[in-house]
């Protein structure tokens, strides 16, 4: 059988495109790589047209030329619109190519989503088993009933199994099929670039325990983390270097020190094995201590970043953040002091926000005097709390789009509260930006700091995309 994924383009940044960096499929990667273990000869290609800068019909051409007997769309909220449209394109080639959809969005609106009579299947939740069993009963091996976490039409009912349980020992995946990417293309953006050397992403674990109500990551993987094998995880960054010559990382945990042991293993059999690399990844104020971090300088992370959200307690307490202004401070502290740059996301806009609040997250960002402050507008997501919330007091703006849910762009944001209106928002989030950067303080830092080429490199990326971001 012939089998193309697709990652759709995320085209409408408001005038941002290009700014983000741009990150490998790996949810795709993994699928491929899963199906093609179990099935030696299936064939199995992914077209990544958001890293090719496909348009539509360059993305029609393709799939006429590989005649793939199933498409598969993976898709998050702000691209949906686009993955739709790949979706009725492929069926406007062949009414017989089954269209199968995946990711973030589907899995938290199966049902909607299964409607669009372009769509025959979701698979909910996290895609490996699931997608391969689909594969499996188009083949005729299997009954449709029987797969767990599929979404599928019968007799133009939509029939919903239950969900399917989350795959328990993450190391019996191989590696995600970075040979089906063009890798040459990928790149992170400048807030996040910590090196000259060839980057990717990479997973150590996935899912996160805590409980923020805008996060949409347990929509696939749940409140539950589960972490991989230091050794099996250095094993694979060995394998990025020795095939692909990547030493630069980002690790996509969503909580890369929620298990504190299994991260100071995995910084551990780095150093062990004298890795040259540098990498990138996310914390949580408290999680972190002098000697991991110690440790994780050694094994090459230069960046950390942080989910601030607010510098106003009755906000981080509304949005179930779970954390204090103070063990933040000590957090931010800790990692200067560990020599490791500071990435602090603030979010402006939520539910209960007031233009005091947004001073107080603004005053609070410049107090921490963080390497990196990225500021986003409150997006909400379908499957998260504050979608809910939103859509249960109205406060989604009529005229929205699925593209609007973009939690960076040049669009007017979603939400119309009581004390800020969307345009206000907007105000404030820019307001954000220009006080930030734009303090002595912190361009005399950024000076002071250059040692490496990459650090001319960021800072002048990141006034392109500061001027990108329209006033």
């Amino acid at each position: 059988m012939r089998i193309l994924l697709i990652n759709p383009v995320y085209e409408l940044y408001g005038g941002l495109k290009g700014m983000g960096g741009s990150a490998p499929p790996l949810g795709l990667a993994y699928i491929a790589a899963y199906a093609r273990e179990r099935k030696k000869d299936i064939d199995i290609s992914i077209l990544d047209t958001e890293a090719l800068k496909l348009k539509l019909e360059e993305v029609k051409k393709r799939i006429i030329e590989i005649k793939p007997q199933v498409v598969g769309i993976t898709s998050t909220t702000p691209c949906f619109h686009y993955a739709l449209k790949i979706a009725e394109l492929t069926k406007n080639i062949s009414r017989k190519i089954k269209v199968v959809m995946g990711g973030a969005h589907p899995s938290a609106l199966p049902r909607d989503t299964i409607k669009d009579v372009n769509v025959d299947y979701i698979v909910k939740g996290e895609g490996e088993i699931t997608f391969f069993e689909l594969i499996e009963a188009l083949e005729g091996l299997r009954n449709f009933e029987d797969i767990l976490g599929l979404v599928y039409k019968e007799n133009n009912e939509i029939k919903e199994n239950p969900p399917r349980p989350l795959i328990e020992d993450l190391d019996r995946l191989p590696y995600p099929a970075r040979d089906l990417l063009p890798n040459h293309l990928y790149g992170p953006p400048p807030t996040k670039k910590v090196s000259t050397y060839k980057p990717t992403s990479i997973t150590s674990g996935r899912g996160c325990p805590f409980r923020c109500y805008f996060c949409c990551a347990r929509v696939v993987w749940t409140r539950r983390y589960r972490g991989r094998d230091p050794k099996k995880f250095v094993n694979e960054i060995e394998h990025c270097i020795n095939r692909y010559n990547m030493r630069e990382f980002s690790f996509t945990d969503e909580l890369f020190t929620a298990d504190y042991k299994r991260a100071l293993d995995v910084c551990n059999e780095i150093i062990k094995r004298k890795l040259k690399i540098a990498w990138v990844c996310s914390s949580r104020a408290g999680l972190v201590t002098l000697e991991l971090l110690d440790k994780m300088k050694k094994a090459g992370c230069r960046e950390i970043s942080f989910g601030i959200e607010s510098g106003d307690q009755d906000i981080l307490d509304s949005i179930h953040k779970d954390i204090v202004l103070n063990d933040v401070r000590k957090s931010i502290k800790l990692v200067k002091k560990a020599g490791i740059k500071t990435h602090g996301s603030f979010i402006i806009g939520n539910i209960g926000e007031t233009p005091k609040t947004v001073r107080e997250t603004i005053e609070f960002a410049k107090e921490l005097n963080l390497d990196v402050a990225a500021f986003f507008v409150a997006s909400p997501y379908p499957g998260t709390d504050l979608y809910d919330e939103a859509i249960k007091k109205d406060l989604i703006r009529k005229d929205w789009e699925w593209k609007d849910f973009s939690p960076l762009s040049n669009n007017l944001p979603l939400l119309n509260l009581p004390s800020l209106s969307p345009r206000m928002t907007l105000g404030l989030h820019r307001q954000a930006l220009k006080e930030y950067y734009w303090r002595p303080r912190y361009i005399l830092m950024k000076i002071f700091y250059m040692r490496r080429w990459v650090d001319f490199l960021n800072i002048y990326n990141g006034i392109k995309l500061f001027f990108n971001i329209k006033k």
